[in-house]
Formats: C-alpha cells, structure tokens, sequence
C-alpha cells in the first residue's frame, strides 16, 4: 500500500499523525478537566473499574493495582500516595490478614469523580450528537488499529536498531 507514497507524502502522514495525537492531549482536554486532573481521573475510573465508586466497604490491594495496571508496585504506590495527598483515596496496611497494603476511595474521591463524570457525559454527548455514533465508532475502531500497528512498528524498529548496535 505505502510502496506508491513518495517520502515526503509519507512524513507528511506522519506528522499528521503526530499533531492529531499532540491536539488531543493538548489544553483542550484541560478546559474539559476542571473537577480532577486528567491523569487522577485515569487512575481512579481504572481503580473504580477494580473496586466499584458505588461500594465504599470495598478495598483493593496493591499488588491487585498493580497486576491490573500492569505498573510495578512503587509506580503504584506513588500513584497512589499522590491520590492520598488530595484527599480521593485511603490506603491502610492489613494489620489482620498481613496480606499488604489496600486502599478505598474516599467520600471526596467518589464525589470528585461523579461530578467530572457528569461533565464527560455532557462534552462526548456533544461529541457524538454532533460527529453521528457510527462515526465516531469507526474513528475509535481505526484509531486503535493505528494505535496498535504503530506500537508493532516502533517495537520492530527498536529490535532492528537493537541487532544492528550488536553488528557493528
């Protein structure tokens, strides 16, 4: 397919690339994130995917975040501790079970987290009355597909470099 794109056409489809990936990690999403930052919100809808913002008994270790976020246990624990410091999250250590450290979302971090919920529904809603569900349905599905051949590619291009450092 790319054999009949010239190089300059080909860069130029990958800046394209690079900008939309930039824009869309750009201020935009800032103005969209007023309630929590983006970063904690990621880790919090991962962390109530885990453990449910509707049940606050629930507790989750840390060694389960970490397995589930694939993140080593210090990347956790700061994640974590950074949660703490403004009030989203408590984290204990299991005096009786002796199984590790666990956290639960706190009252704040459950609130925080529904009201910038109810600002995402409101600005994707927008979103997909305007840009139609089957289109946006289909710029994920290829977005993904993109995101995925770019991560093969980069993964190919770094084990190339790699054997021909070893070569020479």
């Amino acid at each position: 397919m790319a054999e009949n794109l010239k190089s300059g056409d080909v860069l130029e489809l990958g800046d394209r690339i690079i900008r939309i990936r930039y824009s869309m990690d750009a201020e935009h999403l800032n103005r969209v994130f007023t309630v929590i930052s983006m970063t904690d919100y990621m880790i919090l809808a991962k962390l109530g995917r885990t453990m449910g913002f509707n049940k606050p008994e629930t507790r989750v270790y840390l060694s389960e975040i970490s397995k589930e976020m694939d993140r080593p246990i210090n990347k956790v624990s700061q994640m974590v501790q950074n949660l703490q410091d403004k009030g989203y999250v408590y984290w204990e250590h299991d005096q009786e079970q002796r199984k590790g450290t666990y956290i639960y979302i706190s009252e704040t971090g459950r609130e925080a987290m529904i009201r910038q919920q109810e600002i995402l529904h409101r600005y994707f809603e927008n979103i997909v009355n305007r840009l139609g569900e089957d289109n946006v349905a289909k710029v994920l599905d290829m977005m993904f597909r993109l995101e995925t051949v770019m991560e093969e590619e980069a993964e190919r291009l770094s084990e190339e470099t790699t054997v021909t450092a070893v070569d020479e």
